[in-house]
C-alpha cells in the first residue's frame, strides 16, 4: 500500500488549509462523510495519507467527456415512488433508476443520520440487498461508532451543547459502469460536508470530495444496495471564495433541506 501526496499546507489560519486523510486501521471508507472525520483524525496523529487497492481499482470517472447520462439532476419525471423513513425508495427497473437509487443511498449514507444509532440501522435497512443487510450494518456500525468521538458526539449523535453537527453528502454527477436488468454498477462523484457549527467550533464543517461506485441488485421490486467501495476525487481547485462564519454555516443547514435525486 504506498501513501498518496499531501496536499501543500497553509498557513495555519488559512480556513482553505488542506489535511491529509488517513486509512484508519480496520475501518472501511464510508461513502463520502467518513473522508473527512479521518481527515480531523489525521490532523491530530500527523498520519499521511493512504490509497486503499480497491480505491486503486477504481475505473475513471469520465471528467472532461460529455455525455448525457453523466448528471444527476434534482428533479426528473420518475422520482422514486415512496419513502421508507427518510431515503427514497421505489426506483424503476431501468439504467436512469439505478442511477437514481445510487444517489440517494450515496446521500442518506452520508447523512448526520448515520451517526444515531437507532436511525443508521432503518436506513442501512431500507436500502440494503436482502443477502447483504447483515454486512453493511457491522460495517456501518464499526465505522460510525470509530468516528463519534471524533466531534464529541454522544452514544446518540447528538453534538456538545451550543454546536450543531452538519453532515451531508452532495452528488453531483453519476456514471453507469454496468448494467443489466438484474444487476448495476453505478458511479456517484460528489462532495461531502462534515464537522461542528458554531461560537468556539475546534472542527469547523469543511469538505471532502469522493467518487464512489456502489453495486447494486434487483430484489424485492426495488434496487438495492450490494457493496459499494470509494476513492478520493476528483476534486477541484477550491479558495474562490471566502469561507463563511460559523453561525452563517449553522443557519444555512437549518434552513435549507437536502434534495433527492433522479434520473
Amino acid at each position: 500500500m504506498s501513501d498518496a501526496p499531501a496536499a501543500p499546507e497553509r498557513a495555519a489560519g488559512d480556513p482553505r488549509r488542506r489535511h491529509p486523510v488517513a486509512s484508519g486501521a480496520g475501518v472501511v471508507v464510508v461513502i463520502l462523510v467518513v473522508v473527512l472525520t479521518l481527515a480531523y483524525a489525521s490532523r491530530r496523529s500527523g498520519a499521511p495519507a493512504e490509497d486503499s487497492a480497491a480505491s486503486r481499482a477504481g475505473t475513471s470517472s469520465g471528467v472532461g467527456k460529455t455525455s448525457p447520462r453523466s448528471t444527476v439532476g434534482i428533479t426528473a419525471a420518475r422520482p422514486p415512488a415512496a419513502l421508507a423513513g427518510t431515503v427514497p425508495v421505489g426506483y424503476p427497473r431501468t439504467r436512469e433508476g439505478a442511477q437514481s437509487a445510487a444517489a440517494n443511498y450515496a446521500t442518506a449514507y452520508g447523512s448526520s443520520d448515520m451517526f444515531r444509532p437507532a436511525v443508521r440501522r432503518a436506513i442501512v435497512e431500507s436500502m440494503a440487498d436482502p443477502g447483504s443487510k447483515a454486512g453493511l450494518l457491522a460495517r456501518a456500525d464499526t465505522a460510525f461508532q470509530a468516528q463519534t468521538a471524533v466531534f464529541g458526539l454522544d452514544a446518540d449523535g447528538n453534538p456538545p451543547k451550543g454546536l450543531s453537527f452538519v453532515c451531508r453528502a452532495l452528488p453531483v454527477g453519476t456514471k453507469s459502469v454496468a448494467y443489466t436488468p438484474d444487476s448495476a454498477t453505478v458511479e456517484v462523484w460528489g462532495a461531502g460536508l462534515v464537522g461542528l457549527a458554531g461560537a468556539g467550533s475546534t472542527k469547523p464543517v469543511s469538505e471532502a470530495w469522493t467518487t464512489t461506485t456502489l453495486r447494486l441488485s434487483w430484489a424485492d421490486d426495488d434496487w438495492k444496495l450490494v457493496d459499494f467501495t470509494q476513492k478520493e476525487g476528483p476534486t477541484p481547485v477550491g479558495g474562490l471564495q471566502t469561507a463563511s462564519g460559523a453561525e452563517d454555516i449553522a443557519k444555512a443547514v437549518r434552513e435549507f433541506e437536502e434534495l433527492r435525486y433522479a434520473r
